[in-house]
């Protein structure tokens, strides 16, 4: 890990996006206008280098600091004691983690790929907090976000089964990433990590991603990029319109 002072002045957006917008382009906005409020800490942060699958900080660490990514991706897990992980979110360029965190972190951190990352210290979010109540509301809104997010994927792995659980990973990282169809999308984290965020094993998402394949819904040209050819095929497999169609041609018992 090297650490050098940091100054960090990036172009942005304004800080709210009109209605209407699909929910991770405003989750980009609420990130953006907290940005913009957290130059003012800009003397206060330092910039850290973190390697691929370099811990940042474990669960239960003293929460010292917020961080944004510059670069790369960073995983939030959980870890049993009997040596299990569950990923609960991969993390992108943009994204905030540890704001949510008082005490102590909720969730360990690690870097999927090379990371940069600029640490904000809690203290001095507090003073600014207490100067500027308008930081209040866009840290509530980033929160907000990241709360709905996670709700989202207790649904995913609630109630779909491993192929509609994939697509759905697959159409949000898309979002996330703002790829369009046909176009290569990066997947840095290897097979078992998105197993470990969908509750499934290695060779279940192998052989889901065989089976998108077959059906042409997706291109795999190597195991750390996929193309998504058939979006509506996708989306339809996530929001379970197949299964309700096979209910509906399915003859009557009456």
């Amino acid at each position: 890990m090297s650490v050098v002072m940091s100054s960090v002045r990036e172009a942005s957006d304004e800080v709210s996006p009109p209605s209407g917008f699909n929910a991770d382009r405003q989750r980009r906005g609420n990130q953006t206008a907290l940005h913009n409020d957290l130059q003012a800490l800009d003397q206060f942060s330092v910039r850290i280098r973190f390697a691929r699958n370099e811990t940042i900080f474990n669960e239960g660490d003293y929460a010292g600091h917020a961080y944004k990514i510059i670069s790369g991706m960073v995983r939030l897990c959980k870890h049993t004691q009997d040596g299990r992980r569950q990923i609960a979110d991969f993390l992108l360029a943009g994204n905030f983690f540890g704001i949510l965190d008082r005490a102590e972190y909720g969730f360990s951190a690690e870097a999927v790929t090379d990371v940069v990352l600029i640490a904000y210290p809690r203290n001095q979010i507090d003073r600014l907090s207490e100067t500027k109540p308008g930081v209040v509301n866009r840290i509530f809104a980033v929160l907000t976000d990241q709360f709905l997010s996670m709700q989202k994927h207790l649904v995913v792995l609630g109630c779909q089964n491993a192929k509609e659980r994939l697509a759905s990973f697959l159409l949000h990282l898309a979002d996330r990433s703002s790829a369009v169809p046909g176009q290569r999308l990066e997947l840095p984290m290897g097979r078992q990590d998105i197993a470990s965020h969908l509750g499934l094993t290695i060779e279940t998402v192998s052989r889901a991603l065989g089976e998108l394949k077959r059906e042409h819904a997706v291109v795999i040209p190597n195991l750390s990029q996929i193309i998504l050819k058939d979006i509506d095929a996708l989306r339809a497999l996530a929001e379970g319109k197949h299964r309700r169609e096979g209910a509906s041609a399915a003859p009557s018992l009456a």
